[in-house]
């Protein structure tokens, strides 16, 4: 075809000639068939392809012979690459036993998605191989990047600035990067894990902090119920003797509600008589007596009033020695109330009945006798209630 249309042969070998400033050039050799390579998509078709071989063809005249899709191709990134980023996160590991280090990382497989064009170079209109000029090389790629929705890689550098690197320059060039990219990201892995750290320590810290206020809490609240099991046993004990008590004034009350009737019989017999003998007085003191031997509350009752009595003006010394102690004036009181009930008497007659057999057994003189009686008055007339209420409410805490 060439022959045919140009009247030469076809000029296949590259031909040395200097031009005209002297500088020794090599014009090549005619190209008839060409070999062009384009970057796709993961999901680029060939039905793409041809429409960007159709849209090359409509506006130089070049057509394509054969489009050959690849996506099977790639590369593995050096191990020794990976090892160096890994280092700073200390996490590569050591191979024991191995003679050789592996070249090849399966975790780093790069895919390489491209297509092979093969191109008719030739203008079967004139027998001559299409010339293109760079600006022509680089409206080639914008084409293929607006077809194949792809992103324009850099122009040369008359557009950019930036010198044109040679192959393998540009595979170093974009390892470094990679490199570098990696590196960044390592650095940013180890400021995460030291700020993940961190966060450890702090909570470990706080969950110390705690442990401690939930022990110091568990330990006060041990002491608390060990003071309030303390606090409940000697309520019990203090109740269990008050009904002790209780039980034992009930007692006694039913002894001397016996005694009473017996005493009030006597009494009958003893005021009916018109004319009394000597026999009265040592018959009613008799009966008392009676009465306080064999009741120990009432001997309490008659011995507080004897000591009360015997003290004189000076008191009987410690806090309140000029009045009766808390004890004697709630058990005065307490026997009071008991034989009035028995006897349908007044608490003031009863407390007469008290100093007349305190001052019978103990022998008072005038001024023991008017101090235990003016005493006595103030318990029967309610002037100790205060104090009596007081010590009863110790009594049941």
């Amino acid at each position: 075809m060439v022959k045919q249309k140009t009247g030469r042969a076809m000029q296949e070998k590259d031909v040395k000639f200097t031009d005209k400033k002297g500088k020794q050039r090599v014009r090549q050799g005619c190209s008839p068939i060409r070999e062009g390579v384009v970057n796709i998509k993961p999901d680029t078709t060939m039905e793409d392809l041809l429409r960007y071989v159709e849209r090359v063809h409509e506006r130089w005249g070049i057509r394509a012979l054969q489009i050959h899709i690849h996506k099977d191709e790639g590369h593995y990134e050096v191990m020794e690459q990976r090892e160096q980023c890994q280092a700073s996160l200390n996490i590569a590991e050591s191979r024991q036993n191995s003679a050789e280090p592996d070249t090849e990382d399966p975790a780093s497989w790069e895919p390489n998605y491209h297509a092979h064009i093969i191109w008719d170079w030739m203008d079967h209109d004139t027998g001559k191989s299409f010339k293109l000029n760079t600006e022509d090389m680089s409206a080639i790629q914008d084409l293929v990047a607006e077809t194949l929705d792809m992103q324009r890689g850099q122009k040369k550098k008359s557009e950019t600035g930036i010198d044109h690197l040679e192959r393998n320059d540009f595979i170093i060039r974009k390892q470094e990067s990679k490199k570098k990219q990696l590196q960044e990201e390592a650095k940013k892995v180890v400021a995460e894990k030291e700020e993940a750290e961190t966060e450890v320590e702090a909570a470990k810290t706080e969950v110390a902090e705690l442990w401690k206020e939930y022990n110091y809490l568990k330990s006060a609240n041990r002491t608390k119920v060990e003071r309030n099991n303390s606090l409940d046993l000697d309520i019990r004990n203090k109740t269990n003797r008050s009904q002790s008590l209780d039980d034992a004034i009930d007692a006694k009350k039913q002894e001397v509600a016996g005694l009473a009737a017996k005493a009030d019989e006597k009494l009958r017999d003893f005021y009916t008589i018109k004319e009394r003998g000597n026999w009265q007085d040592p018959m009613f003191f008799t009966m008392s007596a009676y009465i306080y031997r064999i009741d120990e509350g009432l001997q309490f009752c008659i011995k507080s009033i004897q000591d009360y009595a015997y003290s004189g003006f000076g008191g009987r010394g410690g806090k309140h020695g000029d009045i009766f102690w808390d004890n004697e004036s709630y058990a005065i009181k307490h026997y009071l109330k008991m034989f009035a009930e028995l006897a349908s008497a007044t608490l003031k007659q009863v407390a007469d009945w008290f100093v007349w057999l305190a001052s019978t057994l103990g022998k008072f003189n005038a001024n023991e006798l008017r101090r235990a009686d003016h005493e006595v008055y103030d318990i029967a007339d309610g002037r100790y209630d205060g104090r009596i209420q007081k010590y009863q409410q110790g009594l049941t805490r």
